[in-house]
C-alpha cells in the first residue's frame, strides 16, 4: 500500500501537467468552434498533423527518463548534467527535421486533402506552429529532467500558469486589435502556442539558473558526445515510435470510420474523446511507476524495481476499473453532454461501451509498456505495438465493420471491437516481455 501511495504522489503532479497540456487543444477547439466552422476544421486538423510529427520526437526524448532516473537512483547526480545537455542536443536535431516537415505544407494538404478555402489558413497555422517545435521539445528535456528526478510540480506549476494565459491570448490573436493586429482566426491559435512554448522554455531555463536545487546535476551543453547520443537514440527512437503507432492507430481509426458518414463519425468522435481523456489517468502512473523502477535499478535493487511495477500495477487496475464502471453507469448523460443531436446520442452510448471496456486493457498494455522502459526494453515492445495496433487493431476493426455490420453507423461498432482485440494481444505479448525480464534477473541493464 505504501509502495502504491508513493507511485499516486509521484504521477498526479504529471497527470495535472498533462491535463493542463490537453486543456490548451480544448481551448483551441472551443474558441474556434464559436467563430466559425472553417476554423474548427484548420484546428482540428493542424493539431492532428502537429501531435503526429510532435509526439513522435517527443517520444525519442523520453529515453532520457530511464537513463537520468537510473543515475538519480544510484547518486550519480552530476551525471544527468551531462545527459540533459546530450538532449538538448537531439531535441534541437529533432527540431532542424520537424521544421522544414510541418512548413512545406503540400504533403499534407495532399494527405488529408481539405476543402480548397482551408488551403492557405491551414498552410499558415503549421508553419507557425513549426517555428514553436525547437521550444516545445526542449521542454520535452526539462520535463524529463524533473520526471526523473520526482520534481514533476516544477512543470505541472509551469504548464498551469500557461494555461490561464492561453485563452486570452487566444482572443487577442484570432480577433486582433484594431490598428494593431489584423485578425488572424485558427492561424491566431498557433501564434499563442508558439508564444507559450516559447515563453515555457524561458521560464524552465530561469529556474535551471536560479533554482539551487538543480546546481547538483550540473546541468550544461557541452559539445555533442556520439556514445551519450547514440545511447539515447538506441532507448529512444523505438519509443517514439511506438507512440508513433499508438496515434496514428487511433487516427487510421477516425478516418476509416469516416467511411460511414457524419453520424459514424460524429458518434465515434464522443467515444474517442472519452477514451483520451480518461487515459491520461494511467499513462501519468504508468510514467511514474517506470520512474520508480528506474531509480531502483540505478541504486543495483532489481526486487524493488519489480516490486514497483507491482505496486503501480494495483494502483493502475484499480483506479482503471473504477473509471471503467462510471463510464457504463454515466454513458447516457455522457452522450448527452458531447452531442445534441438524438441519433449521434444513440450510437456514442453503445460505443462508450467499448471506450469503457477498452480502458481496462489500454491501462494495462500502458503500464507494461512503460515498465519496460525502466530496464531500457524498447525495441521489442515497439514490434508489439505495431502488430497488435495496426494489424489487429485497425485491420481486425475494418474486417469486423465490414463482416459482421452492414456499412453506416453500427459499422461503427466493428472498429472498437478490433481496438479491444489490438489492446488484449498487446497486454499479452508485453506481459510475456515483462514476466521473462522478471525471471531473467541475470540479464542486467549497464546503468
Amino acid at each position: 500500500m505504501t509502495r502504491a501511495r508513493d507511485v499516486f504522489v509521484l504521477g498526479w503532479p504529471i497527470l495535472v501537467g498533462q491535463i493542463a497540456v490537453l486543456g490548451n487543444g480544448v481551448i483551441d477547439t472551443i474558441m474556434a468552434g464559436q467563430r466559425s466552422a472553417e476554423d474548427l476544421a484548420v484546428i482540428g486538423l493542424g493539431a492532428a498533423i502537429y501531435i503526429s510529427v510532435f509526439v513522435a520526437f517527443r517520444g525519442v526524448l523520453m529515453g532520457l527518463t530511464p537513463i537520468a532516473a537510473g543515475h538519480f537512483g544510484a547518486g550519480r547526480l552530476s551525471e544527468i548534467g551531462d545527459d540533459v545537455g546530450q538532449a538538448a542536443w537531439v531535441a534541437l536535431l529533432l527540431a532542424a527535421i520537424g521544421i522544414p516537415l510541418l512548413w512545406w505544407s503540400d504533403p499534407w494538404l495532399g494527405l488529408t486533402r481539405p476543402d480548397p478555402s482551408l488551403h492557405a489558413p491551414l498552410t499558415g497555422y503549421l508553419q507557425i506552429i513549426a517555428l514553436a517545435m525547437p521550444s516545445t521539445l526542449l521542454y520535452s528535456v526539462f520535463f524529463t529532467l524533473n520526471s526523473a528526478t520526482s520534481r514533476p510540480a516544477v512543470t505541472m506549476t509551469i504548464n498551469l500558469v500557461m494555461l490561464t494565459i492561453k485563452w486570452p491570448l487566444n482572443g487577442i490573436f484570432m480577433d486582433g486589435i484594431d490598428g494593431v493586429i489584423a485578425p488572424m482566426g485558427a492561424v491566431g491559435c498557433a501564434v499563442a502556442t508558439a508564444i507559450l512554448s516559447w515563453s515555457s522554455l524561458a521560464v524552465a531555463l530561469l529556474v535551471l539558473l536560479i533554482d539551487r536545487r538543480y546546481r547538483e546535476f550540473h546541468v550544461r551543453l557541452r559539445r555533442p558526445q556520439a556514445g551519450k547520443i547514440s545511447q539515447l537514440f538506441k532507448i529512444g527512437l523505438p519509443i517514439g515510435a511506438g507512440y508513433l503507432i499508438e496515434v496514428t492507430s487511433f487516427t487510421l481509426m477516425a478516418l476509416l470510420i469516416g467511411r460511414f458518414g457524419t453520424i459514424a463519425s460524429a458518434s465515434h468522435q464522443v467515444a474517442a474523446n472519452l477514451a483520451t481523456l480518461v487515459f491520461m489517468m494511467p499513462l501519468a502512473l504508468s510514467n511514474a511507476t517506470s520512474i520508480l523502477a528506474a531509480q531502483a535499478l540505478g541504486a543495483g535493487d532489481e526486487p524493488k524495481a519489480r516490486s514497483w511495477v507491482l505496486a503501480g500495477m494495483r494502483l493502475v487496475m484499480g483506479i482503471a476499473v473504477a473509471i471503467t464502471i462510471v463510464m457504463l453507469v454515466l454513458r447516457e448523460p455522457l452522450a448527452a453532454l458531447y452531442a445534441e443531436d438524438a441519433t449521434v446520442q444513440q450510437f456514442a452510448r453503445t460505443l462508450i461501451i467499448g471506450a469503457a471496456v477498452c480502458h481496462v486493457l489500454d491501462a494495462l498494455q500502458c503500464l507494461l509498456y512503460s515498465s519496460l522502459r525502466a530496464w531500457r526494453i524498447t525495441f521489442t515492445p515497439m514490434l508489439v505495438y505495431g502488430v497488435s495496433l495496426w494489424g489487429f487493431g485497425v485491420g481486425g476493426g475494418w474486417w469486423f465493420a465490414h463482416a459482421l455490420f452492414t456499412p453506416g453507423p453500427d459499422a461503427t461498432q466493428g472498429f472498437w471491437m478490433g481496438n479491444f482485440l489490438g489492446l488484449a494481444i498487446a497486454c499479452v505479448g508485453l506481459g510475456l516481455l515483462l514476466r521473462r525480464r522478471f525471471l531473467n534477473p541475470v540479464l542486467t541493464v549497464k546503468l
